[in-house]
């Protein structure tokens, strides 16, 4: 069996925020993210609320799909990270994240090509940093133990969630960080050549 890797989306193989143009005002997105966040990402049917708040304070009539389009063309994909680990490695994806910005951007990034699985929070109408999340993540990834996994989050709190669930983490901050963890054994991992992993590892 090959190694699996467990994928974070936001923080990790995209950018938190982008860049702000005509069309994407970032700094409002924070605040409707802040209002509308939870109930998204524990699959509540309130996008066409964010969306029309959204048009209405940047006195735009953007669609669904061309306001996705639109963020995420302000955003950078991490094919670095991606590339580096599945060399090796077997991915699945676990983010917390909304059913209509994961049906527009696993499209547009084709997911199903580079990733074995997607788990996301509206799955199981939690967050991450919900203990709860990991241990109906480990049920349904039971050909792994969760001392064969490892946590890469960019949230310090997802990380400790994982934690109470016999899962080791390591806080993400950027590419070379990782490289240079696994290489050093920080882990706890063997010192081989770069993306040879022995136990599975999680980003989320």
């Amino acid at each position: 069996m090959k190694n699996l890797i467990l994928l974070d989306l936001g923080g990790v193989v995209f950018q938190s925020t982008g860049i702000s143009n005509g069309r994407i005002d970032w700094s409002i997105i924070s605040r409707l993210n802040k209002k509308y966040g939870h109930d998204l990402n524990i699959g509540d049917d309130v996008f066409p609320a964010f969306l029309s708040e959204y048009n209405a304070l940047t006195q735009q009539s953007l669609s669904g799909t061309t306001f996705l389009e639109s963020v995420f063309d302000t955003l950078e994909f991490n094919t670095e990270l991606i590339e580096m680990i599945r060399a090796q490695s077997d991915i699945v994806i676990v983010s917390d994240n909304y059913r209509e910005n994961i049906a527009y951007i696993s499209e547009r990034y084709d997911f199903a090509d580079w990733s074995l699985k997607q788990i996301y929070s509206f799955d199981y109408k939690m967050h991450k940093s919900n203990p709860v999340f990991f241990q109906k993540l480990l049920n349904e990834l039971s050909d792994y133990k969760s001392n064969d996994m490892i946590l890469i989050d960019d949230s310090p709190r997802n990380i400790e969630s994982a934690r109470n669930n016999g899962i080791e983490g390591m806080l993400f901050r950027n590419n070379a960080q990782v490289k240079k963890e696994f290489l050093s054994g920080t882990l706890g991992l063997c010192k081989k050549s770069f993306g040879l992993f022995p136990q599975p590892i999680i980003f989320f």
